[in-house]
């Protein structure tokens, strides 16, 4: 089972009210996400947090990251 990392730029909110010019300034959130790799297709990356031996194929919590979103990537073995 292969084991990425993924930095990528996340969108985000915030429900409070603001100005213009606060908004200026504002960036996407950059995170870093390691998971088991499950698929990469055209649009995106899948990651699970779990993978059960036990079972064939068995993963938990998937994550999806689409390629736009992504700026760096490693494999691990």
């Amino acid at each position: 089972m292969t084991v990425v990392e993924i930095r990528w730029l996340d969108a985000s909110i915030e429900t409070s009210d603001f100005k213009r010019k606060e908004a200026k300034n504002t960036k996407p959130v950059d995170r870093w996400t390691t998971g088991y790799l499950v698929e990469e297709n055209e649009d995106c990356v899948v990651l699970a947090t779990d993978y059960y031996v036990k079972k064939k194929d068995g993963f938990a919590a998937k994550m999806v990251i689409p390629w736009g979103m992504i700026t760096e990537y490693w494999y691990y073995a």
